[in-house]
């Protein structure tokens, strides 16, 4: 068994945290104040960075570097243009094999990528993606301050998503754009009963953190950000898992379809107060006021 360290929850909350739920293996915790759901007690920072450094790309880089992502990374390069048009400059954190950096090199924008998997590096770099050191958020005064960042699936999987939000939020121009996709817990805490009826408790991704919109809204507010969209985001061709037989991947395709379009529906209905997708995309930007 990997040790373990017990945590507390980002947004500062000295309030002890609810049961959420148990699997056999987990326990997540809720935070009464911001609404957060994590992963408590959870691995070391030590042996969760190894895993994405050493072992992740092995596990699931052929899923990630497959065409059923194509859909996401598309999403969120329509999001940005609804809210910023290049020329500038580009980073994204967490780029894995730069799928979406060429997308957004394409549309006109000076593009980096920061990544921890050695794997995934590699063949971003053979994609021609420039990359930037695994350590440069740490040391982003040596950097020129970047137009959009984007996290795409990133905070979920981060030790500590205040660090990395608190060196985002440096690293970007006065005018600067986040863009984040995130899970949606919203979406998917209610969901575990009916996932476990129709046999795809395994399709439901649960990573150290699962963020519903208002609870990230309000670590990014904590923060100096302010959120200025919140979006439903458009789901993978098909599930994380590379292993899955056909009939999960068909289960899939159909559950997509069908969330998707409620999802739209309840948004457009709502006026945009309810985002119901399985993942949600958000842009922010520095709150006026906000110095470094």
């Amino acid at each position: 068994m990997p040790e373990t360290e017990q945590i507390s929850c980002p947004c500062g909350s000295q309030v002890q945290p609810i049961e959420a739920f148990q699997t056999p293996t987990r326990r997540y915790v809720r935070c009464p104040d911001c609404e957060l759901v994590f992963l408590n007690p959870r691995p070391l920072t030590t042996t969760v960075e190894e895993f994405y450094r050493e072992d992740y790309d092995e596990a699931y880089g052929e899923v990630e570097a497959s065409s059923d992502r194509d859909p996401v990374f598309e999403s969120v390069a329509r999001r940005l243009a609804q809210y910023r048009q290049p020329p500038g400059r580009l980073l994204d954190v967490g780029c894995g094999d730069g799928a979406f950096l060429l997308l957004c090199q394409s549309a006109g924008w000076s593009c980096y990528g920061l990544e921890l998997s050695k794997r995934a590096a590699a063949r971003a770099i053979r994609r021609g993606v420039t990359l930037v050191p695994p350590d440069s958020l740490e040391r982003i005064g040596e950097y020129e301050p970047f137009d959009v960042i984007s996290l795409v699936n990133v905070l979920e999987t981060v030790t500590s998503p205040a660090t990395v939000l608190r060196q985002v939020a440096k690293a970007l121009a006065p005018s600067g754009l986040l863009v984040i996709r995130a899970t949606n817990g919203a979406f998917h805490l209610p969901m575990r009963a009916p996932a476990r009826w129709v046999g795809s408790r395994y399709d439901q991704a649960f990573h150290l953190f699962l963020y519903s919109p208002e609870a990230l809204r309000s670590l990014l507010q904590g923060i100096g950000l302010e959120t200025i969209a919140i979006h439903n985001s458009v789901p993978s061709r098909g599930p994380l898992n590379p292993a899955n037989p056909w009939m999960s991947r068909l289960k899939w395709r159909i559950g997509a379809a069908a969330f998707w379009s409620c999802a739209e529906v309840l948004f457009k209905v709502s006026g945009g107060r309810v985002v119901w997708a399985p993942s949600f995309e958000l842009i922010a930007r520095r709150s006026e006021g906000c110095h470094e």
